[in-house]
């Protein structure tokens, strides 16, 4: 009962949020970036909100249970320096809402004159943030499931309603305004349950013991040639940590994916210029809330030391459960109920702004990319009309084939994201001879190779069943491909990029908007 008290608390005042802006939403343009008014407090927590999502909060404890000190390579090791780059990249985002983006592909359409770099884009974002969004259920029914013991599938639906109550009404800006509520939730619960959890497993001398002393073993596994502290895990090569390739490849991943991930930069479409010092009042939300998926992740730590691997045989959440199982251990029902809101306030956060972004790269990046005198009446009409099957499709997906370990099947959307988005989005804003075919065989490239994930094709094609060699592959691909054909081809006229890339360009003027409208 206090669970459910606790979640359905949190999930109206998110729907609330989005009441209370429903009234500001005059237009098409109104719901989807707001008014371009946020302030750094509200930027920095709903960048770490879709940043920091359930793998963040729920599923780095299960990495730390289920592989030890080598899950610590992928519980947000590179967060700071990944979100980091974020923040100072993103905020050029600004300017191309001023020259009338309304999504995050729609900058490529106006960075590069080209439609077709639009649609593509739009595309390949709607197929992996639908894979990402998995993730955010198999944390949320998780920890209900635990906590409750009860059917999650009711709970997951009651959750997926209000979620798209709030996103379809309150739009953009009630949509940030619930993201940065829900990223300073996480934070505080992240950081206390992180400490106490140690203390309550006897401080940290003794879970370094237990864990040393620990065998992880994975079915099919191979001795890591990675050693941390003396200590080696005998892991699988579709593992992050297998070896030294691998590290590398988790490590690049981080760096980039937090810039790559579309609704990470998507937060900075709505935001005012703001001075020095509020641009370090961004960064120090950014650092305070990167090291929440570490203090989770000793929760991992201490449930391992604790209870040994009896988890590793409780299907079907296995390692997950250890968040939830030691904030009951330490709290009861209200400590179940307070992390259990942080989960689902880390989970929707992140999954509110993916379906926003999947409905309207449908609406504005397909359909009116396509057929472009759709009115933005229409366009708003669709966009909302779009969020009910991009909150349940992905809802079906966890019911009847949950993933095993949610860290693990979430980083093969992030490394697809990361390779393409990054370079065509991101570096493409800063980078004047970037070419639209430079994007579109990015684009091309990446998702092809992304079929070639351990666990999907890679499986059968040596060597590409190692997630090191996959990883690297795809990411440093799309760099070679991005620059090479770039190099190749030929940039925009001179008189396009001055107006993309000269100083100020807080605004475009309507002539200049028009200019920049066209693309093939």
């Amino acid at each position: 009962m206090a669970v459910s008290a606790a979640v359905g608390l949190m999930l109206l005042v998110s729907a609330g949020i989005g009441v209370y802006f429903y009234r500001k939403n005059k237009s098409f343009d109104d719901w989807a970036v707001g008014h371009g008014d946020f302030g750094p407090l509200v930027t920095g927590l709903a960048l770490t909100a879709t940043w920091l999502s359930g793998w963040a909060i729920f599923g780095n404890a299960g990495l730390g249970y289920t592989y030890g000190w080598s899950g610590s390579w992928l519980i947000g090791a590179m967060n700071l320096m990944g979100l980091s780059l974020c923040v100072v990249l993103g905020y050029r985002m600004r300017k191309y809402a001023a020259l009338g983006a309304r999504t995050v592909p729609e900058v490529a359409r106006i960075r590069f004159d080209s439609r077709l770099v639009q649609a593509l884009a739009g595309i390949a974002m709607v197929i992996l943030l639908i894979v990402y969004s998995v993730g955010q259920y198999k944390a949320m029914a998780s920890v209900w499931k635990l906590t409750t013991g009860t059917d999650w599938l009711a709970s997951l639906l009651i959750t997926a309603v209000l979620c798209a109550v709030y996103i379809m009404i309150g739009g953009y800006a009630g949509t940030q305004f619930s993201l940065a509520l829900q990223g300073g939730i996480f934070m505080v619960i992240g950081w206390a349950f992180g400490i106490v959890s140690i203390f309550w497993a006897g401080g940290p001398a003794k879970i370094a013991e237990a864990i040393a002393s620990a065998s992880f073993v994975k079915p099919g596994g191979a001795e890591t040639q990675v050693a941390i502290g003396g200590y080696t895990a005998s892991i699988a090569p579709s593992y992050a940590g297998y070896d030294w390739l691998g590290v590398t490849a988790a490590m690049v991943m981080f760096l980039l994916m937090a810039t790559g991930f579309p609704q990470n930069i998507a937060r900075f479409m709505g935001t005012r210029k703001v001075t020095r010092k509020e641009y370090g009042v961004i960064m120090l939300v950014v650092v305070l809330n990167c090291v929440t998926p570490l203090m989770v992740g000793a929760m991992g730590y201490a449930a391992r030391a604790v209870w040994g691997a009896e988890l590793m045989s409780a299907g079907p959440i296995y390692g997950d459960a250890a968040a939830s199982l030691v904030s009951m251990a330490i709290g009861g029902s209200a400590g179940a109920a307070v992390f259990s809101m942080a989960v689902f306030s880390a989970a929707v956060s992140t999954l509110a702004g993916m379906v926003m972004i999947m409905a309207t790269n449908v609406s504005r990046d397909l359909i009116q990319n396509g057929v472009p005198k759709v009115s933005p009446r229409i366009q708003l009409a669709i966009s909302r009309l779009l969020i009910i099957p991009f909150v349940l499709v992905p809802l079906w997906w966890t019911y009847t084939s949950p993933p095993p370990v949610l860290s693990e099947f979430m980083a093969g959307s992030a490394v697809a994201q990361a390779g393409i988005f990054f370079f065509v989005i991101a570096v493409s804003m800063y980078w004047k001879r970037a070419t639209k075919w430079g994007a579109v065989s990015t684009i091309a490239y990446g998702m092809g190779v992304a079929l070639l994930h351990p666990n999907v094709y890679g499986m059968y094609i040596p060597p590409f069943d190692h997630w090191g060699v996959w990883a690297l592959t795809l990411m440093l691909g799309c760099a070679a491909v991005y620059f090479a054909v770039s190099l190749a081809t030929k940039p925009l006229p001179e008189e396009k990029l001055a107006k993309l890339f000269g100083k100020g360009g807080e605004r475009a003027s309507g002539s200049e908007q028009k200019q920049l409208d066209g693309g093939g």
